[in-house]
């Protein structure tokens, strides 16, 4: 054996062997304030970078993640930002393709069950924005948008990402777009003298 002493570098991180107590806890308390007060007034300046949202369905899933990928955007969480983005785009266009969907069974349209619709969650998200497009039922904007959201996405989950902090702002503006296709108040509607009202090239206008 060698005498001859070796240098490396290593990490550490033993916050989680302190013990278990009022002092540690204060004392975790002032080391994430620290951190927090840090990163806040780049955060607060990144918050007009945000493109404003105006959802019609307030209460479904997406929203919590929705808020979730604009969040880790503010704290400069960029990398976690492309992977939360590329999942609520994801989500977005199964369940645009749920949406849409009959099946023919005895002569009668009728919704598939549950059940037949996650067998999609197995299905390359690609080819379900490429017939939703084709079936008229995707803008080629929202389409375009959540194709390279989906290449900028991979990139990142594959860890290949080479600048997280300028992709996570173009997936934050490549999902908005989508969204603004798809769940959007204002892909029906419009602002005119003040008021919200419905577009008349609207699908409900014509009904």
């Amino acid at each position: 054996m060698s005498d001859q002493k070796e240098q490396m570098e290593v990490f550490l991180d033993f916050l989680s062997n302190q013990p278990k107590n009022d002092q540690t806890r204060w004392g975790y308390r002032e080391l994430l304030r620290h951190r927090f007060e840090e990163r806040l007034s780049d955060s607060v300046e990144r918050i007009w970078e945000l493109p404003a949202v105006l959802l019609s369905k307030p209460n479904a899933e997406y929203l919590t993640l929705l808020l979730e990928a604009r969040q880790l955007y503010l704290d400069g969480y960029f990398y976690s930002c492309v992977a939360m983005c590329g999942i609520v785009g994801e989500r977005l266009i199964k369940d645009v393709f749920r949406a849409c969907v009959l099946v023919q069974k005895n002569g009668h349209p009728q919704v598939p069950a549950e059940t037949a619709f996650d067998q999609f969650e197995h299905v390359e998200v690609s080819g379900i924005i490429k017939f939703l497009e084709k079936a008229d039922l995707l803008s080629p904007e929202a389409a375009s948008a959540a194709t390279k959201l989906g290449e900028v996405r991979n990139r990142y989950v594959h860890a290949r990402g080479k600048e997280p902090d300028s992709d996570a702002l173009r997936s934050i503006k490549f999902l908005h777009t989508l969204i603004e296709g798809t769940v959007s108040v204002m892909k029906d509607f419009e602002f005119k003298d003040g008021a919200l009202v419905r577009k008349t090239n609207s699908p409900e206008s014509k009904s």
